[in-house]
């Protein structure tokens, strides 16, 4: 006769198990199987109900068999404990929903199985210029690589929920973290004035550079940090990209870059008639910052939440890599978002295409809860980035057609790239060779917009 720990040790093996399965796989009756559940007590976990009752087993967090308290901050900076989360064999976790979740699930994810983490808590992994920079200075004393990329889920976790107290979004797990905000909650936060900017922000872009990652622009990527200060008396979260000071061509092209964005950004808004992150261009000291606002922050204390499309991708879809239509046809098709913000993601891919934003991956788009698009950010001609972070290779800027089905979408983003172009043409503060670059691309996209039309008489 089978014993609890031989139905431990098959879920275990074998991961989450309906009870079904697990009933014929160890030859056993549900009245046996629900002896051995309750004789292991907190070591099984179970959800659902009926026929989709399944079973899985705990797995610890740095030996700790206590599950991870969920919580989210809201827009006016309350916090509110929307879950408790537990770990299961191999990987994976369970969810306790205490609140209403915001984000949309399927049949699994309703009864709270998830195979990795929930798939909004993906986007809070440290990543990037700013997850190098907490995992280089954290390594120590959590015990993990310095290189987030290398680590495994339960590194994630034991990282988020001793120190993910402001990550993106609104989430925060585990109880460690949520006392750390509770404490910064209580503090007086120090919003910067306009007078001060200047000499904190230089400071703070030559901290991140001697507390950060060598060679982070060699990877494609500027180097930046957070702040907080008053615009035009408000208080506002923003994060500030910045280039060298060397004044080196590969130093003057990221800094025409940084420019680059704020005029996409303003574009994006303006003529494309899609929200788009507030930005601001400063030079001084040397460099060139460019300031965007958060829009995952609100006010002095306050959140709201943001989940990328490369984790929506991931969860529901498996299309990573491809282009973002293809990505907002299946969203369509799955009826998670409408026609408007289908057509939408579709001139901002053409968009990026046509201003040679060769970085438009799965990250680089974002939803806000009811499957709305979150403001633009990140919308740069990345193709001119330098090579290893100073080489200057000669680009050719020719941008694909439109297939007759793409060709609404594509008129409307071709009108605003070449009012992109032409914006950056003329930008005294972008160096004059990049200037005669963008002069030529506006050319290239009126051309383009000048030919026969798919269908049109010739």
């Amino acid at each position: 006769m089978p014993t609890p720990q031989d139905l431990l040790m098959v879920l275990r093996t074998w991961h989450r198990l309906p009870a079904k399965q697990l009933v014929d796989r160890m030859k056993i009756s549900r009245a046996t199987l629900m002896r051995a559940v309750q004789a292991l007590g907190p070591e099984v976990i179970s959800r659902g109900k009926a026929r989709r009752t399944a079973y899985a087993a705990r797995r610890p967090l740095r030996g700790s068999m206590t599950p991870l308290s969920l919580y989210k901050i809201d827009r006016e900076g309350r916090g509110h404990e929307v879950g408790l989360l537990h770990l299961t064999y191999p990987a994976g976790c369970a969810l306790d929903f205490l609140q209403p979740f915001d984000w949309p699930l399927e049949e699994a994810m309703q009864d709270g199985w998830f195979e990795g983490l929930p798939y909004p808590l993906e986007d809070m992994r440290p990543q990037g210029f700013l997850g190098r920079h907490f995992a280089r200075h954290h390594a120590n004393l959590l015990q993990v690589s310095e290189d987030p990329r290398l680590w495994s889920e339960d590194d994630v976790l034991h990282a988020l929920s001793l120190l993910g107290h402001d990550q993106p979004g609104n989430y925060i797990l585990g109880e460690p973290a949520y006392r750390q905000w509770l404490e910064q909650s209580q503090q007086a936060l120090a919003f910067l004035h306009d007078e001060q900017v200047q000499s904190a922000y230089l400071a703070c872009a030559d901290n991140a550079m001697a507390q950060g990652v060598a060679g982070s622009s060699a990877g494609g990527e500027f180097p930046k940090f957070l702040a907080r200060r008053l615009v035009n008396g408000a208080p506002v979260h923003v994060l500030v990209k910045f280039s060298g000071s060397d004044g080196s061509p590969g130093t003057r092209r990221w800094a025409d870059l940084l420019i680059c964005e704020h005029l996409a950004l303003q574009t994006v808004g303006q003529l494309l008639q899609i929200e788009a992150s507030r930005s601001r261009v400063y030079q001084m000291g040397g460099r060139t910052l460019l300031e965007v606002e958060r829009f995952d922050r609100h006010g002095l204390q306050g959140r709201s939440a943001v989940c990328s499309w490369a984790s929506l991708n991931s969860a529901f879809f498996g299309l990573a890599g491809k282009p973002w239509p293809v990505g907002a046809a299946a969203l369509l098709k799955k009826g998670l978002i409408d026609e408007v913000s289908q057509t939408a993601i579709q001139r901002l891919w053409h968009f990026g295409q046509l201003i040679a934003n060769s970085d438009m991956h799965d990250g680089n788009l974002s939803f806000v809860p009811g499957l709305q698009l979150a403001p633009v950010y990140d919308m740069l001609p990345m193709a001119y980035a330098p090579l290893r972070g100073v080489e200057l290779p000669p680009r050719t800027f020719a941008p694909s057609l439109p297939l007759p089905s793409e060709q609404a979408a594509w008129q409307f983003a071709a009108e605003a790239a070449v009012h992109f172009w032409d914006l950056a043409s003329k930008d005294g503060r972008i160096s004059e060779s990049f200037r005669q670059t963008c002069a030529q691309n506006a050319a290239v996209v009126r051309e383009q917009l000048s030919q026969p039309k798919a269908g049109s008489p010739s």
